[in-house]
């Protein structure tokens, strides 16, 4: 994987020395081939070692050399009279004769010209960047990498230096804007001229971390990884500015131009939510893809130069396409950026809609000043499609208002009430205003208007709009009642794809099914396109879900599709009434989850579930306050326990995290998460020996425990007791999954005890396992600045240290100290003073 491509396009490129480190694992898997040995290392020297050089009448040459009493061979790694690099193969079998290092010579060769080959496949011929092939291959290690450490059940959410867990990785994509008219008016060839610049620009403005790939025509891409959302913003920002210094210059008539380019965003795991982040690694890249590059679709959208992130369009680009019949509207906003049926937005005039016609950057200013933004009405999805969907009007402020064509959109969380301009900020709306749910409040709905909902039930569903007007009145009229959520997963429908009258058609089986199963008393109605909502008074969960469950399965046989049900209840714990829709909610999601598909009512795993997302998308104080309430509900729910544990940790509130973790304890000492996670806790607080104690019984529960062996390991190493801390990091190199997390310990004791040689393949396999390994770099350009190996590939690898962990002060000092070494002294006080680091 290449961190930083040449700016030459490929028919130019040249094997550098940093590449055989990148391409280590290819290079080892050749040598394999021909010789036979049990260890290896990589070596780079500023001078060829004497014995490898021959003079004859062609020169002087660098040859192999096999030191027969060391069983060690010495294979030169050069192209075009340049040595890269030393292959060093220990203990290596059989007879070695002249013959032997000519035929090695020539392998070697072969192997170079391969490893060439290799690196060219990987990147655009243009430009010089990375290929979409390439980009793909990194995005997924990234995802993998993130994914470790993405749920709080698992032991690397906790690590840091001991774990490949990575917290996010951006995804930037960058268009040229007018690429088309720039190949129209001055050729093809000045286009090419252009992206070649353009790729010289983000290659160097990059982080050093990042790979910067192109992907089709104009379209250029940078993943990096620790990026959030203002880290892709901000760097998007500065390609922006960057971009526009870029003046391409026509040698034939002298014309310049000067570029903008257009840039749409999306982070890991940040932007995905629910069974997205349960898919495949393969899915989720080409999720990203797709994300990132609707994001930029976006952003052209907006104008020349338009940035914009993929969880912004849902929240505040959205737009009303065209008004419809019976009170509907065609909205901008599909499943392609993550709409789902029964979201809520309000509608805003759109600015030329407003009085004069003023332009979108201009401020709107009336007889006292500026002008507020009229909100019109509030809306909820109905029928979401894949660039667009079909909403319904909820609630129209003045009806006198009409909704327009290019009207905007904003979205209402759920159960969160968002005040509109001009109207009452109480507590308690008036009829025309919105309860703290977000539903519309009617409360003059009387008896006559209950009665016809239920007598409508044996003719049809209550429409969406009459639904949240019942809604209202019937949690008023009820002091307990329960709520049902019906899905009809359409895209599970064995027949293939339907059209909106098909599912029309299987919605209203479904209601005909659920209105039998239910009784007579049960009111349904639409909540969106595909799911119904069913009211039932005097009952609760407990007395409903067999007849839910027998709802799914009957559904399932009759419609032949899948079917998942999601209940609650009033009372239940602290929640309010106008709380319950949103708990059903939140139980339909825990049975989407599930295998096969069921009935869930709402309970202590429900908010576990909606908690673990809150916690995957970085929220760790919603998730704390979720597990908090799913403990209220099920004092037994060790999971959520153990990942309240989790985030307290998280927080450095390292007694409150005991305190869950011995709880968990208390109630099944077997649970070697908790105990884990009790030793890592232990640790931070300096209890080491208690640290230890609780590692060791992580031992006992399960012998092949990594995370534990390597802990362990490190204990001993502090201990200054070497021979216990090597048994620990080669059980643990020993255990399928080891080898990326325990070759920098290797290589740490290694270099304590002298074995330079050691060490430093151990490092090497630690790049090999990952290549965004920043320890492994750090040690590695120590080793490198501490014994005269080259400085180039030492300032390579420090400068990659300090991109993924810039806030370690030890790799920016090394930085500075390589630096110093080639004469670069003003880079080297910068980097001096970025790490805030005393000289050495």
């Amino acid at each position: 994987m290449f961190i930083k491509t040449p700016d030459s396009p490929a028919s130019q490129m040249r094997l550098e020395r940093q590449d055989l480190i990148i391409l280590e694992s290819e290079l080892r898997q050749a040598m394999a081939c021909f010789l036979s040995f049990s260890s290896y290392g990589l070596y780079f020297p500023s001078h060829p070692p004497q014995d490898m050089l021959v003079s004859d009448g062609a020169g002087q040459r660098i040859v192999p050399v096999f030191h027969a009493k060391e069983k060690k061979a010495l294979l030169p790694l050069h192209r075009h009279g340049e040595l890269l690099g030393i292959f060093v193969a220990r203990n290596v079998s059989g007879k070695v004769t002249k013959n032997t290092l000519h035929l090695w010579s020539c392998l070697c060769d072969q192997i170079m010209d391969n490893l060439l080959l290799h690196k060219k496949t990987q990147v655009d011929p243009l430009t010089g960047l990375a290929n979409a092939a390439c980009l793909e291959e990194n995005l997924a290690r990234e995802i993998r990498l993130v994914h470790r450490g993405l749920w709080p059940d698992t032991p690397a959410c906790l690590e840091e230096g001991v774990s490949e867990y990575s917290a996010s990785v951006g995804l930037i994509f960058l268009d040229v804007d007018g690429f088309s008219r720039i190949n129209e008016r001055w050729g093809y060839r000045f286009g090419d001229h252009v992206l070649q610049q353009l790729g010289r620009m983000v290659a160097r403005t990059a982080p050093e971390q990042a790979i910067c790939a192109r992907l089709r025509e104009d379209t250029l891409a940078i993943s990096f990884s620790g990026a959030t959302a203002a880290k892709c913003h901000q760097l998007a920002k500065t390609f922006a500015h960057e971009a526009a210094a870029v003046y391409c210059e026509n040698a034939i008539n002298g014309e310049r131009l000067q570029l903008s380019v257009s840039q749409g965003y999306v982070t890991y795991p940040q932007d995905f939510h629910g069974r997205q982040l349960r898919r495949s690694v393969r899915e989720q890249t080409g999720v990203m893809l797709e994300k990132a590059r609707r994001a930029l679709r976006d952003a052209q959208e907006q104008g020349p130069g338009g940035i914009q992130g993929f969880s912004g369009i849902l929240r505040e680009s959205g737009m009303i396409l065209d008004v419809l019949p019976m009170n509907r509207i065609l909205v901008s906003l599909g499943r392609s950026v993550d709409a789902r049926e029964g979201q809520r937005f309000l509608v805003w005039a759109a600015q030329s809609a407003l009085p004069g016609g003023e332009p979108d950057d201009m401020e709107v200013t009336g007889e006292h000043g500026p002008e507020e933004r009229i909100c019109k009405a509030e809306i909820q999805l109905v029928d979401v499609l894949g660039e667009t969907s079909v909403a319904e009007v909820v609630l129209q402020h003045d009806p006198g208002c009409a909704l327009m064509p290019q009207d905007q959109l904003t979205i209402l969380a759920p159960g969160v009430r968002q005040d509109v301009p001009g109207r009452s900020s109480g507590a308690e709306p008036g009829p025309a205003g919105r309860s703290a749910s977000g539903l519309a409040q009617v409360p003059n709905i009387g008896e006559d208007e209950h009665r016809s909902a239920l007598e409508s039930q044996t003719q049809a569903l209550l429409q969406v709009s009459d639904f949240s007007r019942y809604w209202t009145f019937f949690r008023q009229l009820h002091s307990r009642f329960a709520v049902m959520l019906i899905y009809l997963e359409t895209n599970s429908i064995a027949s293939g794809r339907l059209n909106h009258d098909d599912v029309e058609h299987m919605v209203r089986k479904l209601g005909e099914l659920a209105a039998q199963g239910l009784g007579p008393d049960a009111v349904l109605g639409r909540f969106s396109f595909s799911t119904m909502a069913c009211l039932i008074p005097d009952l609760g969960t407990e007395e409903l879900e067999t007849a839910a469950r027998n709802l799914v399965r009957i559904a399932g046989e009759s419609l032949r599709c899948a079917v998942s049900i999601g209940l609650a209840e009033y009372p239940y714990l602290h929640f309010s009434k106008a709380d319950v829709l949103d708990n059903c909610r939140k139980a339909l999601e825990h049975a989407l989850m599930l295998p096969a598909p069921t009935a869930v009512a709402f309970c202590s795993t429900s908010l576990t579930v909606s908690a673990d997302r809150a916690f995957s998308s970085g929220d760790i104080y919603s998730a704390v306050e979720e597990y908090k309430v799913a403990l209220l509900a099920d004092e037994t729910n060790l999971l959520a326990r153990n990942s309240l544990g989790v985030c307290y940790a998280r927080l450095a509130k390292y007694g409150d995290a005991l305190a869950q973790f011995s709880e968990v304890l208390r109630r099944d000492s077997g649970d070697i998460m908790a105990t884990y996670n009790q030793g890592h806790t232990l640790l931070k607080q300096g209890e080491g020996d208690l640290a230890r104690q609780a590692f060791e019984r992580c031992l006992e529960l399960d012998t092949q425990h990594v995370f534990s062996l390597i802990r362990l390991g490190q204990l001993a190493e502090q201990r200054n007791d070497l021979a216990i801390a090597r048994d620990r990091y080669h059980r643990a190199l020993l255990v399928p999954g080891g080898e990326g997390v325990t070759h920098r310990h290797l290589a740490r004791l290694e270099m304590a005890e002298g074995n330079l040689e050691q060490a430093r393949e151990h490092l090497h396999q630690a790049l090999v396992h990952n290549p965004k390994d920043a320890l492994a770099m750090h040690l590695l350009a120590s080793m490198y600045l501490e014994h005269g190996d080259d400085p180039e590939i030492a300032e390579t690898l420090a400068r990659q240290s300090v991109a993924l962990r810039p806030e370690v002060d030890a790799y920016w000092n090394v930085l500075a100290r390589i630096l110093e070494r080639q004469g670069k002294t003003e880079e080297a006080a910068q980097a001096r003073e970025q790490g805030d680091s005393p000289a050495c």
